[in-house]
């Protein structure tokens, strides 16, 4: 492409990086706008003032199955980015019963994901036959079997027993949807378990970043978008598309500056689309819904500590992270070693909306508490100071009203593109899902801008 043909990204999350990454390595003239002062979207660090240490706004696994997401690490030279596990290990602990883990063992490729499911110690052996049985009979059930039902629905017509959903259903799919099974739309999660768990050992297998998500991905994208010859413009709020004719031509900043374009990518969240949407797109239903619905919060809990006995009873290295089984914090992750020289550990709550109303004490207390009761070696945890950090609009609540109204990435408008892990994508709103919305919308734009002249600059 001509590096005069210009397109405007709207948004720095992962889609908005992905889009605008493939748009200048197919040699289009990039110009990234993002509202807040950084890049990384809802998967970004922080400096905290207190230690000075640069955390994330939560902890993040990555499974060997997000592909887009590897590829994308591959293209802005970040290809070691991610850690993963020589095969799957998640170990689980429960308050009463112990700790489990569904572990792969090593047997071929394809048969890993099976194992790990029959081995799970904190089932009894009917349970893990079913629950296996249950995961083939998602991973190969036909769309139309799927539409319009919950995870829920589906779990329950298998013959699920209320153990096997409490110790792995239910923290499966919370996780993956962000959504507690009775509300969360059993297509997405069927496609997790197709790309992962039963597609082989490298798919199956968790990852994790080797530094802060800000170092990992969005700085590196941010070179490698600037190298190409685009612009990145942080803190740069869009108030509106603008449109001649049947056809956008730039969009228009806040502070009144405007950028002619040939296309532009809106990778922002669903809800921030009824402000800047073109007036002849605000009737669409499909876009109003989605910019309606509702979402689901994620609560991340930091806590330092100077305690030597931490080190010896935090998760291992090979597997940083655990799930506490039915508690409200759900994953306690490993984040290293903190420059006071301490420690640091952190806690992840998907769903985590029975906290909508509770301050940071009370968080805190109970993260602890169940920390504490969970895992023996953690049983005297005092942590020195804590941190918590509230997405209230993680991701969209995908019920299967809302995953039959997720937007396509064209619009109505032949060279407005939408992306973002809330587009339908086949997938849960995940940073996977994220970088497949953002390439496809790239690779759409690119069509859409060689099909007119080139906007003024």
């Amino acid at each position: 492409m001509s590096p005069s043909r210009h397109v405007v990204v709207v948004g720095g999350g992962f889609a908005g990086l992905a889009a605008a990454v493939r748009l200048v390595r197919a040699g289009a003239r990039v110009t990234l706008l993002e509202r807040r002062p950084f890049l990384g979207g809802r998967a970004y660090s922080f400096t905290d003032a207190a230690s000075g240490d640069v955390i994330d706004n939560g902890p993040h696994a990555f499974m060997g199955a997000y592909t887009a997401l590897g590829a994308f690490c591959g293209e802005i030279g970040a290809a070691d980015a991610i850690a993963f596990q020589p095969r799957l290990h998640v170990p689980m602990a429960h308050p009463v019963d112990g700790a489990g883990a569904v572990a792969a063992p090593g047997v071929p490729g394809p048969l890993q994901g099976a194992a790990a499911l029959l081995r799970y110690g904190l089932l009894s052996r009917r349970d893990r036959f079913r629950l296996l049985a249950a995961a083939v009979r998602l991973v190969t059930a036909a769309p139309e079997a799927l539409a319009g039902r919950t995870v829920a629905q589906v779990l329950a017509a298998t013959g699920q027993s209320a153990a096997a959903c409490r110790r792995f259903w239910d923290p499966l799919v919370i996780a993956t949807l962000n959504e507690v099974p009775d509300r969360a739309a059993v297509a997405p999660f069927a496609a997790v378990l197709r790309r992962g768990f039963l597609a082989g050992a490298r798919a199956a297998r968790f990852g994790f970043a080797r530094a802060p998500l800000g170092e990992a991905f969005a700085t590196p994208a941010r070179m490698t978008i600037e190298r190409g010859g685009g612009s990145v413009r942080t803190g740069a709020a869009v108030a509106a598309v603008d449109v001649i004719g049947d056809r956008v031509a730039g969009v228009v900043l806040r502070d009144g500056w405007r950028f002619a374009c040939d296309a532009v990518i809106l990778a922002v969240p669903a809800a921030a689309l009824r402000r800047i949407l073109p007036g002849g797109l605000r009737g669409d239903t499909a876009l109003a819904s989605i910019g309606g619905a509702a979402t689901s919060p994620i609560v991340s809990v930091h806590l330092w500590t100077d305690d030597g006995a931490v080190r010896a009873g935090a998760p291992d290295a090979g597997a940083p992270f655990v799930g506490l089984l039915e508690t409200r914090a759900q994953w306690l992750f490993d984040c290293g070693p903190s420059r006071d020289g301490g420690r640091r550990l952190a806690t992840v709550t998907s769903g985590a909306r029975a906290w909508d109303d509770a301050d940071d004490d009370r968080i805190v207390a109970e993260a602890v508490a169940d920390v504490r009761r969970t895992l023996p070696a953690l049983r005297e945890l005092q942590p020195t100071r804590a941190h918590v950090v509230r997405e209230r609009h993680a991701t969209l609540s995908l019920t299967p009203d809302v995953e039959r109204v997720r937007p396509a990435t064209a619009t109505a408008l032949p060279n407005l593109f939408l992306a973002g892990d809330w587009v339908q994508t086949g997938l849960p709103a995940t940073i996977e899902g994220a970088v497949v919305s953002g390439v496809r919308a790239a690779e759409q734009a690119l069509a859409a801008a060689l099909d007119r002249p080139a906007a003024a600059a």
